[in-house]
């Protein structure tokens, strides 16, 4: 034991002296600061963007890859799931909470050709850039907001609330669903994608472990519901018809799939911090799914 503690006095000592010991406290820091913050879930920054194999797009989804392997195309079958599976029309006036691009803005307006479209993002960065690619479309009205913030749209005038990959991020569910349900007309539906868990946590030291992995990856998910859950959770906010469905292979399995093909490629193209995020989001996701404990879901609600 004495051995023991010397080599291990030793040890530190050359870390502090050799400063490695700060270089990987520092990095340990960068990694999980973020992370303390509601900022911090599945932000890709720049990375696909300079993706050189696909054109340049402005897509920042995880993806739907049933019936592709290209990123962009991805990303808008996701859109286009919602978008039929909420039975958008010509006729509806249209809120998409949260849009993290404004490509999906065009598929809404140029694609679907909504009657009118409300869009609320809670980065002025998001605002700029769909101001810039969607301003020729005067039926889009932009605001800066949350999912709190639906209180800028006039009540019971939405017949079509979207929230495309982003409700995992909020910080209650429940109040963006209160929210929802008031903006709505009566016959209004309610559709997004969203991550939960497959099953309740089985005790304490589970929940931990989870929790800590998948705060230092970017996934939040202590406020993360079980899927079975959803439907009541919904019918309390006064929402009667709930679909759901689970696309859980064509998402998070295909997302996964994807990265680990353009690994290398991407790590030349990204910066290193973003790089290490990017690495334990995917683990962290296919640790999940290996112990069969997420899911990946679309919910339309009426």
């Amino acid at each position: 034991m004495p051995i023991i503690s010397f080599l291990l006095g030793v040890l530190v000592t050359w870390l502090i002296m050799s400063g490695l010991l700060t270089q990987g406290f520092a990095l340990l820091v960068r990694i999980w600061w973020p992370s303390a913050s509601r900022e911090r879930e599945l932000k890709v920054d720049q990375w696909l963007l300079n993706n050189t194999s696909e054109p340049s797009s402005s897509w920042n989804l995880l993806g739907y890859w049933k019936d592709t392997s290209q990123y962009r195309q991805a990303c808008s079958e996701m859109a286009g799931l919602l978008a039929d599976k909420s039975c958008i029309s010509s006729q509806d006036s249209v809120l998409d909470i949260g849009f993290t691009s404004h490509d999906q803005l065009r598929i809404w307006l140029d694609y679907y050709q909504v009657n009118q479209l409300t869009a609320i993002s809670s980065e002025e960065h998001q605002i700029v850039n769909a101001l810039e690619a969607c301003g020729q479309f005067s039926n889009l009205k932009l605001l800066r907001g949350s999912e709190t913030s639906l209180d800028q749209v006039p009540a019971g005038s939405i017949d079509k609330l979207l929230a495309l990959d982003c409700v995992y991020r909020f910080k209650k569910r429940q109040v963006f669903f209160s929210h929802a349900r008031n903006v709505l007309r009566p016959e209004g539906t309610l559709a997004f994608t969203d991550m939960v868990l497959s099953r309740p946590f089985r005790d304490r030291r589970e929940q931990r472990l989870i929790n800590f992995f998948g705060r230092i990856s970017g996934v939040m998910t202590e406020d993360m519901p079980v899927k079975e859950n959803y439907q009541n959770i919904l019918n309390q906010q006064g929402f009667e018809q709930v679909d759901i469905l689970d696309i859980t292979d064509d998402v998070l399995s295909g997302f996964c799939f994807w990265f680990g093909q353009h690994y290398q490629e991407l790590s030349s193209l990204t910066r290193s911090k973003m790089w290490i995020r990017l690495t334990l989001k995917t683990w962290f996701i296919r640790w999940m799914l290996h112990r069969q404990q997420l899911k990946y879901i679309t919910i339309v609600a009426r």
